[in-house]
């Protein structure tokens, strides 16, 4: 039975991620209206947000699909622990050969971590480490637990920023705002103006040029270089 290959889906996103830049600088070098460029900018950036939302829940999966024993070790210790813990079933008198498989195929996986197909979804930073000891094994838990809270700001911003465009809530723009403009977020990244800004402000903001770079490209760059951070050798 062939296995998901983790460092397939890193290329898949990296490439698509590369395709997707480049379709909309041509789209908006064509334009010439500042109101529907940002727009266009948004809408970009939506898709980058969603893209590196599925690309992340398609490499968990696969990760734990190629190897599967940290997901049986923590699967098989949960009734353990309920058995002895909440029913007060004497340790002597619980199994612990619940689970008689030591792979899980690909399908099996994705019930497990996504049962309603809507995307496993880590999003702090200490969300990173908690799925890594649940449920990959070796190589694939160290990649994932190496991030450091620095290099995963990039994806926070992307939530946050998806979030302030797309909800327009008060509380989405406020904690966008806030997290944008601390030092410890990338300067490229960072809002250096003084004023709160609405949702037209976050589309100029995507638009606004950081080291002869748009915004937009950059988090197409910076998400890309985080993928690569996933890879296995």
């Amino acid at each position: 039975m062939r296995k998901a290959s983790p460092n397939d889906v890193i290329d898949s996103f990296v490439q698509s991620t590369s395709d997707d830049l480049a379709d909309w600088q041509i789209i908006d070098d064509s334009l010439h209206d500042l109101r529907l460029r940002r727009r266009v900018a948004s809408d970009a950036f939506l898709a980058l947000a969603v893209a590196w939302e599925t690309f992340l829940s398609q490499w968990l999966i696969a990760a734990v699909n190629r190897d599967s024993s940290t997901a049986v070790t923590y699967l098989s210790q949960r009734p353990q622990d309920h058995a002895t813990s909440e029913l007060r079933v004497p340790q002597t008198h619980v199994s612990v050969t619940l689970i008689t498989k030591n792979h899980f195929t690909l399908d099996l996986v994705r019930q497990l971590l996504d049962p309603n197909d809507n995307n496993v979804v880590l999003r702090e930073h200490k969300d990173l480490k908690n799925f890594a000891d649940r449920w990959l094994a070796a190589n694939y838990r160290q990649q994932l637990s190496a991030i450091t809270s620095y290099q995963f700001k990039p994806v926070l911003a992307t939530r946050l920023v998806r979030n302030a465009l797309a909800h327009q809530s008060e509380s989405a723009l406020k904690r966008a705002n806030d997290e944008l403009r601390k030092s410890t977020m990338p300067l490229a990244l960072r809002i250096t103006t003084s004023r709160q800004l609405n949702v037209d402000g976050w589309r100029r903001y995507l638009l606004s040029i950081t080291s002869a770079t748009p915004r937009l490209a950059v988090y197409h760059n910076e998400l890309a270089t985080t993928a690569q951070l996933l890879r296995v050798p």
